[in-house]
């Protein structure tokens, strides 16, 4: 289940609405553990249990494939977009980890003007 949160950016704390910890069986749990990446949050269990754990899997491969399927429609479209830092912007990538990509569809023609274009907007 998605939800939206607005965030207060005056504020230094960004609260969990009750639901979504009722929903995700996390209302009990004493500890949590939030890992981050850039531009994304995961909230689980400290110390989930096998089934939680699996759960948890299942939900972000879900979420993984969306974004993937996203990135690929998104990259093919920017494919025709000049692009001469390719090989700049893909610097922080490992080859193993475009090549999945590529395999399932993203452009990275595409996605190199798209990363070019957002890193010169910034």
């Amino acid at each position: 289940m998605k939800f939206t949160i607005c965030h207060d950016t005056s504020k230094k704390t960004l609260a969990i609405p009750r639901a979504v910890l009722q929903l995700s069986g996390l209302e009990d749990a004493e500890r949590l553990a939030l890992h981050a990446g850039h531009g994304c949050v995961v909230l689980t269990r400290q110390e989930g249990t096998a089934r939680e754990r699996l759960e948890a899997i299942r939900l972000l491969h879900d979420l993984n494939v969306g974004m993937v399927v996203r990135l690929a429609l998104d990259s093919r479209a920017a494919s025709g977009m000049p692009c001469k830092r390719a090989s700049e912007v893909f610097r922080t990538y490992d080859a193993e980890f475009l090549d999945m990509l590529e395999h399932c569809g993203v452009d990275l023609f595409g996605l190199g003007a798209l990363l070019a274009r957002e890193e010169d907007a910034e």
